[in-house]
């Protein structure tokens, strides 16, 4: 929802403002700067709670500063739990005021999405705060003399090195780049008898916006969960999805928008003369040379487009469910499948994360995502095998206690439906695959080429090109599952 840059160096004050540009998209609304001797921070904003001046980044309190990309959905039982009294409504306002009580134990008491920089302008230490899934990016590096901290890569010119700042709190040497882990998220066990269902409708509730907004949605269980919640709380909403008649999905969106009595907005798949010129777009846009995040990122990319010329800045999607309820695999009791579904859920601040920030804020959309609530992934942490997988009238299932939690809401078509990759049910995967293997070449070949037209980084960093629990079933993958 908004775009941060930091130099620290010689050359900092110099090398703001082009960086700062480069990510407008992040955050058109509004743009401040802080200078203190080497130091150079930028914010670039999306104005969504609080419009007004009151809301504008950098934020100050006493001896600190702050720049915040994220939202904050306990901030009013924070101001009165804590005794914060400051002036208008913003949510990430209250970070400052917290961490001057809490210190490095803020992100005990946050519930949220966010990636921010605190700064103590007098003894210039620099801290960094995440959530725990890294919902929001944010790198350090090197580049010539300076050291920079930014929201995405493409603003810095002669990148030499870089790193993602690790989730919870950090530390950040502004003289060496070295960064210390000060605290860490702790996973809450939440007792089996909480009830799923309040947990993820309280979780759709706390993230609609005051505005309208939109729901992205493919026919699949976790869309269609999220859309019949929101159907139930709100009108003002605007729900998109990549169909066609002949897709997959197109059935399934059908069916739930008779089911929900809804209206749905579909969108038309890319033209074969246009897509070239699209997938070029969202190499730049994600940083990325993987077949996956490409494929699937074209998909976000036209939805969030979308609703950036229904100039909504808001979207809910169903991300997350797959790796916190086990969606993707069908396991036997005996397989690796807790160590796969963790890493899964570790990674995805570079894969599916990485792809609906990157691909949403293109169009200054920010997308919220119920599923990857703290108390729901805290939930999901102490299920068993059998609560993620069962056998259903002789077929095995994923993702069963959520299916069973929400299968008086929508029709059982869809509940049972197997899970089905946004890219294959909506087409993309298929037109994109026979473009980019129309010459023989890999997909990933042609796709590094372009990326290489864009980035002068070293290619060979994993975060622009893995997917490791996936790698080597993107490198051998068709048009649709196999």
């Amino acid at each position: 929802m908004c775009g941060i840059v930091l130099y620290f160096g010689p050359h900092a004050d110099s090398r703001l403002s082009e960086s700062t540009h480069k990510i407008k998209h992040r955050g058109p609304d509004d743009t401040k700067f802080f200078h203190q001797e080497n130091l150079a921070i930028a914010f670039n904003r999306l104005a969504i709670n609080d419009k007004s001046t009151l809301g504008s980044q950098p934020y100050y309190y006493k001896d600190h500063i702050a720049v915040v990309n994220g939202e904050i959905y306990n901030h009013m039982s924070l101001r009165e739990e804590y005794e914060i009294d400051i002036k208008g409504a913003c949510d990430t306002n209250v970070i400052l005021p917290l961490f001057d009580k809490l210190g490095v134990e803020i992100i005990s008491v946050l519930d949220g999405f966010y990636s921010g920089l605190i700064y103590n302008r007098k003894d210039h230490k620099l801290f960094c705060i995440r959530d725990y899934i890294g919902k929001k990016p944010l790198f350090l590096g090197r580049s010539g003399t300076e050291i920079f901290v930014t929201s995405e890569l493409k603003a810095i010119p002669n990148v030499d090195s870089f790193e993602m700042l690790p989730k919870g709190v950090s530390r950040i040497d502004l003289s060496t780049g070295a960064v210390y882990q000060e605290v860490n998220h702790k996973t809450n066990v939440l007792d089996k008898a909480t009830s799923l269902k309040n947990l993820v409708q309280n979780a759709v509730i706390k993230r609609l916006p005051a505005d309208p907004f939109g729901v992205f949605l493919s026919g699949g269980l976790d869309s269609s969960i999220v859309a019949s919640i929101v159907s139930k709380h709100r009108k003002d909403v605007i729900y998109y999805a990549l169909a066609k008649e002949n897709s997959i999905d197109y059935s399934y969106i059908v069916e739930l928008q008779k089911y929900l009595g809804i209206q749905v907005k579909y969108i038309d798949p890319p033209h074969k003369n246009t897509l070239r010129e699209l997938i070029c777009k969202v190499v730049y846009t994600t940083e990325s040379y993987n077949p996956s995040i490409i494929s699937n990122g074209i998909c976000t990319y036209l939805l969030a487009e979308s609703a950036h010329k229904d100039q909504l800045k808001v979207v809910l999607s169903g991300e997350g469910a797959d790796e916190l309820f086990c969606g993707y695999h069908m396991f036997k009791k005996d397989d690796d499948w807790i160590n796969i579904r963790q890493q899964l859920i570790n990674d995805m601040c570079f894969t599916e994360l990485r792809r609906i920030d990157q691909c949403c804020m293109a169009h200054s959309i920010e997308n919220r995502c119920p599923f990857l609530d703290k108390k729901i992934h805290d939930f999901a942490s102490s299920l068993k095998y059998d609560d993620f997988f069962h056998i259903e009238n002789g077929t095995m299932e994923n993702k069963f206690i959520l299916r069973q939690t929400f299968e008086s809401d929508l029709p059982k078509r869809i509940t049972r439906r197997k899970k089905i990759s946004f890219d294959v049910g909506s087409g993309i995967r298929a037109l994109t695959v026979c473009h980019l293997t129309k010459e023989s070449d890999t997909e990933k070949q042609v796709l590094k080429e372009i990326w290489q037209r864009f980035f002068d980084i070293g290619s060979d960093a994993i975060y622009f090109h893995s997917y490791p629990v996936f790698n080597n079933a993107i490198a051998s993958r068709g048009r649709t599952h196999k």
